[in-house]
């Protein structure tokens, strides 16, 4: 059977106008730097929708290299044993200590965490579906056509050119911003490293994970900082700067924040 990605690179150029024979000749170079992705990788490109979000899921796995496997989204069974564990129970009181700083710093309003993993079929249904992925899905598309058509590539591609094509996909980057989305089996919320925070008052969210409301709810009222104020000290790491998201911080458990410090010189 015909490999997924040379189908992808085949719906690309044909979108572009490129001749067959063309289309031929490059499908090779994607062949050449996919070939040694994990199959839980390839699993994962079969199941987005078009071939730009294809291409663009595809660099985002060369770029995480051999990190690629540890950082896999947990599976179904993986997520139900990390919800029974030590750790997972970590994660909840570690909440509990920034929302009850939280809600004392800010009398009237509180925190709501989403701790469950975030799936694999989830971050895939939002790879699919989100516009701005798509956006940037297209100008990586366009990038990458221009690309082998210059006259560094040959017809087929040896080592070098395999190489070089492989290091323009790890090297681009979208502008004027990055993706909202991590790439679907990359995203920290699918092994729980990453908690979204939203503000509540009497039970409606008045701060929610929408980047529409980054400037207006959480810059100019000032949630952004109060909750970065609310983490200090914890176990959380950020805000995400970019893309800019304030209520997205990372959880270091305890385990792996000591471990990073009986390394350090």
């Amino acid at each position: 059977m015909r490999p997924l990605i040379a189908v992808v690179l085949i719906a690309c150029l044909a979108a572009a106008g490129t001749s067959l024979a063309a289309s031929a000749s490059r499908q090779e170079y994607l062949l050449a730097v996919t070939h040694d992705l994990p199959p839980v990788a390839k699993e994962a490109v079969q199941r987005i929708d078009d071939p730009p979000r294809q291409l663009l899921a595809v660099r985002g796995y060369l770029r995480a290299g051999e990190q690629l496997s540890s950082r896999w989204s947990w599976s179904a069974e993986e997520i139900r044993a990390y919800e029974a564990s030590a750790e997972y129970r970590d994660l909840l009181a570690e909440i509990a200590v920034v929302a009850a700083r939280f809600e004392a710093q800010n009398p009237g309003y509180s925190l709501y965490a989403n701790t469950v993993a975030r799936s694999l079929d989830l971050q895939l249904q939002r790879w699919n579906s989100n516009g701005s992925v798509g956006v940037i899905a297209g100008r990586l598309q366009e990038a990458a056509l221009r690309e082998l058509s210059g006259g560094a590539y040959p017809a087929h591609p040896d080592a070098k050119a395999t190489v070089r094509f492989a290091n323009f996909l790890r090297a681009w980057r979208p502008t004027p911003a990055a993706a909202p989305l991590a790439v679907p089996g990359l995203s920290l919320h699918g092994r729980s490293r990453a908690v979204d925070f939203q503000i509540e008052q009497n039970g409606r969210i008045i701060a929610p994970t929408e980047v529409a409301k980054v400037r207006s709810a959480w810059e100019q009222r000032g949630w952004a900082r109060k909750l970065a104020a609310a983490m200090r000290h914890t176990r959380f790491v950020g805000p995400l700067q970019a893309p800019n998201e304030p209520w997205h911080y990372e959880y270091e458990p305890r385990a792996e924040r000591s471990e990073r410090g009986s390394n350090e010189p």
